[in-house]
């Protein structure tokens, strides 16, 4: 189109402006019946429709853009009504305006671009195989002058939109026809195979039902079983654990109150089981129910966190047991020697003040004793643990591979 000069942009509006401006204005716009050379007469505003597709089906939404140029050069400027083009006002019957939006303005002196774009569909049963416009519409501008001078409204009508409705039935047909394309032996097929799923399942609840009923039984079993008598055999560690508590347990009573001979048998229960423990001897478990105490040469342990349950331990393990235990050579190597060794000593001091017959017995020699058998436990209960195990285990392969 080429750029304009202001004169020539002048000239094109003064028709419009012309009636109502003032004389002087009016006689210096109205001179001039053509362009002159060079320049090129324009209108002061242009608008267009443009769809997003030329063909639709009824209900169906497509894109409707309306864009208009509107003129803004030196003292004239072109002011169109846009709150008539907003979404809520715009009529476009019989097409329906389903949402919409204003664009930002673009500017290219000497024009300025306004858009909208709208989301319209058409609601009606009477265009199928027609072509239905988008109707013809009207734009209200005015112009302004130099000082804020207004020019009197004017109208701006844009040509129809062709848009072509797409029929989804024959011509000659009186009412839609939707068929499902279903036959007797695809219903039947479906209806098998419903059956079957129904039946699988039934079964499979079933079967859920008798290993949850088993599950029940089995659990309760156990619990009774645990009522009993007999309890679950501690692991090695925990048995052990058992002993160095109580072996702590007598050390802070003797700091106390001092040596007598019930804390010294205590002490000698704790240490008969952890000798077991080291020869390899069974270590007697039992349940306690409620109520039971213990007797002498026993141990009480608890074991369980939501529940805690009491197990009494005992061993019939003696300072000769052990001695005769090293004597046969078994326990020679250093670990060995290391753990019982100190025990024997432990409970032949500690078993002169329970159990013999004067009682008296130096308080430093039984605290030494008491100290070295803590020692002791200690250690051979790290032994009980996995890496050790792990450790001994992988030293005995590689001792039997050579």
């Amino acid at each position: 189109m080429g750029r304009l000069r202001y004169s020539a942009v002048v000239a094109a509006c003064a028709v419009a402006l012309g009636a109502s401006l003032p004389p002087a204005l009016a006689q210096t716009t109205a001179a001039p019946a053509g362009p002159r050379e060079g320049e090129v007469a324009s209108d002061p505003i242009r608008c267009w429709w443009r769809a997003d597709r030329a063909a639709l089906r009824i209900g169906e939404r497509f894109g409707l853009v309306l864009t208009c140029a509107v003129i803004e050069v030196g003292d004239v400027v072109v002011v169109p009504q846009l709150n008539q083009l907003e979404p809520g006002a715009l009529s476009l019957t019989p097409y329906e305006v389903v949402t919409g939006r204003r664009g930002q303005d673009v500017v290219a002196p000497p024009w300025r671009y306004v858009q909208f774009e709208y989301a319209v569909r058409l609601l009606s049963d009477g265009f199928f195989g027609q072509e239905v416009p988008v109707p013809p519409l009207t734009v209200t501008y005015n112009l302004q002058g130099a000082g804020g001078t207004q020019g009197r409204d004017q109208t701006y009508q844009l040509p129809t939109l062709p848009m072509r409705i797409l029929s989804l039935v024959p011509s000659g047909a009186s009412d839609i026809r939707d068929s499902s394309g279903q036959t007797f032996e695809g219903l039947g097929s479906r209806r098998f195979r419903a059956s079957l799923a129904t039946v699988l399942a039934v079964a499979a609840f079933a079967f859920a039902v008798v290993l949850a009923a088993f599950a029940i039984v089995r659990a309760f079993g156990r619990f009774r079983a645990a009522r009993g008598t007999t309890a679950a055999t501690l692991p090695l560690p925990a048995v052990l654990a058992g002993c160095a508590d109580a072996l702590a347990e007598v050390g802070d009573d003797v700091a106390r109150v001092g040596w007598s001979p019930d804390l010294a048998r205590r002490a000698v229960a704790a240490l008969r089981i952890a000798g077991a423990v080291a020869l390899g001897r069974p270590v007697t478990q039992q349940m306690a129910r409620p109520g039971v105490r213990e007797r002498e040469g026993q141990l009480t342990v608890r074991r369980g966190w939501l529940r805690p349950r009491r197990v009494l331990l005992s061993a019939a393990i003696t300072p000769g047991t052990i001695a005769r235990h090293l004597e046969n050579g078994r326990g020679s190597n250093a670990p060995g020697q290391a753990t019982l060794t100190p025990i024997t000593e432990t409970l032949s001091v500690l078993s002169a003040l329970s159990y013999g017959r004067s009682g008296t017995v130096e308080g430093q020699d039984l605290d030494e004793a008491l100290a070295s058998g803590r020692t002791a436990v200690r250690r051979l209960r790290v032994g009980t643990l996995w890496p050790a195990r792990t450790m001994d285990a992988l030293r005995r392969s590689f001792a039997g591979a050579r």
